[in-house]
């Protein structure tokens, strides 16, 4: 459960979830705006406490950790997707795949050679050194789908993953999403408003008023 209190009335943003989601299933979040989804995407990833409940990731609870702790969590265990891909404007796309890669501690130079490799599964080899500001924003969605997975993450959150996106592009990045998925084996979470690409979901969960319908 999470809680807000503004103007001294408490509301719960989140209330009495029980979720769920196994390795490699593609669970999709969907529901109206306030409903909870982007407040329980966030719990889940390590980057908003909960006022009570537990939170387990690959059978580890992780609610219960230090700051310091749940970075690191984030850093081994989780992948991000955004909205607005949240891409480093001044790093060429084989850089800002290969970041987790360093913060893991791997050499910049075999962090590039698996990165590069990455991107040319995702049909971007001839955009590796090219600049977020010089791709279009499908190719960019590519490429923070591959940083989001570079490190074979055990759980991977999507929030509004084709909101920015035209609709052939939209169907392109979840037809990829769910192709890196396979390959890794992420518990997948997606939060979405997009009823095109409700059919990628292996189950549809709806929230309303911060409770799962």
């Amino acid at each position: 459960r999470k809680s807000y209190t503004i103007g001294g009335e408490t509301r719960w943003v989140v209330d009495d979830v029980d979720f769920h989601a196994r390795s490699g299933e593609c669970v999709f979040l969907s529901g109206p705006s306030g409903s909870g989804k982007s407040t329980l995407l966030s719990i889940l990833g390590c980057l908003l406490e909960s006022d009570s409940g537990e939170v387990h990731i690959a059978g580890r609870r992780v609610d219960t950790l230090g700051v310091a702790q749940r970075t690191k969590i984030r850093r081994d265990m989780i992948g991000f997707v955004f909205q607005r891909f949240q891409l480093i404007r001044g790093l060429s796309a084989e850089d800002n795949v290969a970041v987790p890669l360093t913060l893991q501690g791997m050499s910049l130079a075999d962090a590039r050679e698996r990165s590069g490799d990455l991107l040319t599964r995702v049909g971007l080899d001839l955009h590796r050194k090219q600049l977020p500001t010089a791709m279009s924003p499908g190719q960019c969605q590519r490429v923070a789908l591959a940083r989001a997975v570079i490190t074979s993450p055990k759980l991977l959150l999507a929030d509004e993953p084709t909101a920015a996106l035209d609709g052939k592009s939209g169907i392109e990045t979840m037809e990829l999403l769910k192709e890196l998925v396979a390959t890794t084996g992420s518990a997948t979470v997606v939060v979405t408003h997009d009823p095109r690409i409700l059919k990628y979901a292996d189950r549809v969960c709806e929230l309303e008023n911060g409770r799962l319908k």
